[in-house]
């Protein structure tokens, strides 16, 4: 329904309920579970596209979304509807909250996820290895990489059919 008959999105929508809905599994009964999940894969769908065209942020293959919108929509979902629920069986221990789920999710997915990326992405770049080649960009990856297959066969052709020669 969300997808539009989009196989891709079809696929990795049920991916992305998995792990829209795995913060809360623990604690969450099947049916909220399954609520939980189907209301995080239209909001990953949507924030995925609203992304894309917004900021001009192309996720080719939509990991970004299916993992990364996937688990912070996920963590504060859960704080929501597990709010008051403990978050340990033993006596004196936090319960969840929103607030908590939140910071929670700054550190994980900001501090301990966003910015390594980034600096690594600043680190290769600086070393001249983040991109492509401007002129293997202009022709398109799939092109220049099945050209060069198709070279490196014919090299091997011709050696084969000169050392059939020589015997």
């Amino acid at each position: 329904i969300v997808s539009k008959g989009d196989p891709f999105w079809t696929f990795s929508g049920g991916l992305a309920g998995i792990i829209t809905a795995s913060a809360g599994n623990d604690l969450y009964h099947p049916i909220q579970a399954m609520l939980v999940a189907a209301i995080g894969v239209v909001i990953v769908y949507r924030l995925h596209f609203w992304v894309e065209r917004k900021f001009k942020i192309d996720d080719a293959v939509g990991a970004v979304a299916v993992h990364g919108y996937s688990g912070v929509v996920g963590l504060i979902i859960a704080g929501f509807v597990l709010w008051g629920a403990p978050s340990s069986p033993y006596e004196g221990y936090a319960a969840v909250n929103p607030l908590g789920q939140l910071i929670g999710a700054v550190i994980m997915f900001g501090l301990l996820g966003f910015l390594p990326g980034w600096g690594l992405a600043k680190i290769q770049q600086a070393a001249g290895v983040l991109r492509i080649p401007r002129e293997v960009e202009l022709q398109g990856l799939d092109f220049s990489e099945n050209r060069a297959f198709e070279a490196a066969q014919s090299d091997v052709i011709n050696a084969e059919k000169a050392a059939v020669a020589e015997k």
